[in-house]
């Protein structure tokens, strides 16, 4: 999902949460940071390096491939926690 370039107000194609963020047209690297992580819309503080003047908070939704690998992220911590809890168990029931 774009979001605006803050150092020169173009489009950036790039998601503000991966690393190394640079815009394409004034090549401005870019310094992003989640303020808010959880709920319908992450919204995150995007600035030019070195520049903390330009600082915008950007709002992006999350999209579909997001939404369905923490779907698979989330069923498999839990499917893993839910066996090493039950391993435990069985290790103190069974060692005095």
């Amino acid at each position: 999902m774009p979001f605006a370039c803050p150092g020169c107000g173009a489009e950036v194609r790039k998601r503000p949460d991966r690393a190394w963020l640079r815009c394409g047209v004034c090549g401005a690297m870019l310094r992003s940071r989640a303020v808010e992580a959880g709920g319908e819309t992450p919204v995150f503080e995007v600035e030019v390096a070195g520049r903390p003047e330009t600082r915008r908070r950007v709002e992006l939704p999350w999209d579909e491939s997001q939404r369905r690998r923490l779907a698979v992220w989330l069923a498999w911590s839990s499917t893993l926690t839910l066996g090493l809890v039950l391993v435990l168990y069985v290790l103190a029931r069974l060692l005095p």
